[in-house]
């Protein structure tokens, strides 16, 4: 099997396969029927949707999957709620409702009358102009009904409500993690640990760090699983929860994911070093700067640290901490130039091409490249990685882990900014705890693909009822 160029994230066992691509719709089905029996809330829908997306349809594509399911449920909802006079839309909301469409507009115009940058798979041009709507019906519309229906039913949830989902989801998580190690460190059975929600890529010896595997629990990918582990580790620490905090961050190091120490960094900072700082927005933009600046610190240091890493690196806890951000800062000889941009080590395959291919048009930072154009990106750009030849080909779409800076290259800086502000807008009423968590989140939603619980966390910061200080 090979559904479009997919072949790497697809098992080699059929009905293992099968099993996998029909949980979407079973997860999706039970969650669903939960939510309308009034036995779970929307954010406890959404957020174990979230936590179960290791099981993907991928016959149809990787992005069908239990979240996408029951978003499209809550936007035919809410199309329906709009269309009938039952629901109206905000009016800072609508911005951001039109962003996209003056987004695609903006690069249509100067694609027809200043320059042209984009390669066309197959010379099919029609795709360039149709692909901008078929990323906004089914990725940013379902996304924007589920934070109407959030705001509708605000009188049912709570902030605390919110954080202790996050709570239960990561503790169940972690079992599942472990369960995980025992069974392919027993067993060595792909197909069983397949079932169990790794994919066969985390799975390589030679990859994966000396236990041979990255646990991701039933997340998508370990990074995201890491992701949410980092947004618990503080929630953890403020109930005084300290073997729940140890056994989360055990956890997150079997992930093998560098962004979960910068989001460590991140709760640091936001949390115990930086004093009351009132404004969230100061907070982040405060956070980055600092998190910037320590990463342009090691940059002019990495010689040191390199050296440190290759005189221990057959050591097992070396490998299981370093290998992978040593891999990051290292290769330059290989490649040709640097993947280092602030300080920051990009990822080869994933931020770099983007960051060159906008460095080599800088006029599209004012407008982004449109939403979901990033198929039509040069491949040049992706030469020597392993998606080169799906590059050439025009399979697939290319996703960015950091999320303020996807916004950015998608729909522009004009609309970066419009998404931040909204994004980080916060009530007087809600303690200084919850403001802390929501400048958390926002930082952490630089380095790691958190779209939904960022809006979660800030439509319960804007319209959240108010609760006892904590």
């Amino acid at each position: 099997m090979d559904y479009n160029g997919y072949s790497l994230l697809i098992s080699d066992n059929f009905y293992v396969e099968c099993f996998r691509e029909i949980m979407p719709l079973v997860i999706a089905i039970i969650l669903l029927y939960l939510y309308y029996k009034n036995r779970i809330t929307i954010i406890d829908t959404l957020l174990y949707a979230f936590a179960s997306e290791a099981y993907t349809m991928l016959f149809i594509g990787p992005t069908f999957t239990a979240s996408f399911f029951v978003g499209m449920v809550f936007f035919v909802d809410q199309a329906h709620q709009l269309v009938t006079g039952k629901l109206t839309i905000r009016k800072d909301y609508f911005i951001l409702l039109i962003l996209p469409l003056l987004s695609h507009c903006a690069v249509f115009l100067i694609t027809q009358f200043y320059k042209d940058p984009f390669y066309y798979p197959g010379s099919k041009l029609y795709i360039f102009y149709s692909k901008p709507l078929y990323f906004y019906i089914k990725n940013y519309l379902p996304l924007f009904a589920i934070g109407s229906k959030i705001v509708q039913e605000m009188d049912r949830l709570s902030f605390e409500g919110f954080l202790n989902s996050i709570k239960k989801i990561a503790g169940i998580s972690c079992g599942i993690a472990m369960l995980q190690v025992f069974v392919q460190l027993t067993f060595r059975n792909i197909a069983l640990s397949e079932i169990l929600g790794l994919q066969h890529r985390y799975l390589l010896q030679q990859i994966n760090g000396p236990l041979g595997l990255r646990v991701q629990a039933l997340f998508s990918e370990p990074k995201i699983f890491s992701a949410f582990l980092s947004l618990a580790i503080p929630l953890f620490a403020r109930d005084r929860n300290y073997r729940m905090v140890a056994f989360a961050i055990f956890t997150g190091i079997l992930t093998s994911s560098q962004t979960f120490w910068i989001n460590m960094l991140a709760a640091v900072l936001v949390f115990i070093a930086l004093p009351r700082i009132p404004s969230v927005r100061f907070k982040i933009l405060g956070t980055l700067g600092i998190i910037i600046g320590l990463f342009l610190v090691v940059e002019s240091s990495k010689e040191f640290f390199l050296q440190q890493y290759m005189a221990n690196r057959h050591q097992k806890f070396y490998q299981l901490l370093f290998e992978r951000s040593a891999y990051r800062y290292d290769h330059n000889e290989v490649w040709g130039k640097s993947n280092i941009v602030m300080g920051i080590p990009l990822q080869r395959d994933m931020e770099l091409p983007v960051v060159d291919f906008l460095r080599h048009e800088p006029y599209l930072l004012l407008s982004g490249y449109g939403a979901g154009n990033s198929t039509f990106i040069p491949p040049n750009y992706f030469f020597g990685q392993i998606n080169y030849e799906n590059r050439v080909s025009g399979v697939g779409g290319h996703n960015l882990n950091m999320r303020w800076f996807f916004i950015l290259a998608e729909f522009g800086i004009v609309s970066l900014v419009f998404f931040f502000l909204i994004l980080t807008k916060a009530t007087p009423h809600i303690t200084f705890f919850q403001r802390n968590y929501l400048a958390f989140v926002a930082v952490c939603f630089f380095f790691s693909q958190i779209d939904l619980i960022l809006v979660m966390t800030a439509l319960l910061a804007a319209y959240g009822r108010q609760e006892q200080q904590t």
